[in-house]
């Protein structure tokens, strides 16, 4: 009886996550729309229907077929500032627990704060510089720079030829 409930619970649960809808996040986004307007804003959702982010005070949604190309950053400033001051940090207490005197460990708690402080202000500094932007969607109609050429061969007779070339941008 016991195995039975464990695998309607498990079955229950698995229908509850299938109908969950697929949505990804983004801190920051460029939206390319169909009629050359490039768009920018923070705090992007893109759902298989559409995308919807933050320009300014207005919530912006439009839908994947008026989309071109959406490029979005990771916002990697935050993982790089808890990374250089969480490893600052670290470094520094380590130092601290294997000092001897107890009459300095208030000093150097106070300056491993403020080493802590600069470390993470680099690596924030660090992550904003490298975080560019990246495409996460494209809707061009064709994807291969191959696709785009046509190329055509007509004759009207057996002497006249005619060769065209021509490109899809």
């Amino acid at each position: 009886m016991k195995n039975s409930t464990k695998i309607i619970s498990l079955l229950a649960f698995a229908f509850l996550l299938a109908n969950v809808s697929f949505a990804q996040t983004y801190p920051k986004v460029k939206v390319t729309l169909k009629n050359g307007t490039i768009v920018e804003g923070k705090k992007g959702n893109i759902t298989k229907e559409s995308i919807s982010f933050m320009e300014g005070t207005a919530l912006k949604t439009y839908d994947l077929s008026e989309v071109t190309l959406i490029q979005a950053k990771k916002g990697k400033a935050a993982k790089w500032a808890l990374g250089c001051g969480g490893g600052c940090l670290g470094i520094c207490l380590i130092t601290t627990a294997a000092n001897p005197n107890d009459d300095d460990v208030g000093t150097l708690l106070a300056g491993s704060l403020i080493w802590t402080g600069v470390f993470a202000g680099v690596g924030a500094l660090i992550g904003h510089l490298t975080d560019d932007y990246n495409s996460v969607y494209g809707n061009t109609g064709t994807s291969s720079i191959i696709k785009r050429f046509n190329l055509g061969l007509a004759s009207n007779q057996f002497t006249n030829y005619n060769l065209t070339l021509s490109y899809k941008f």
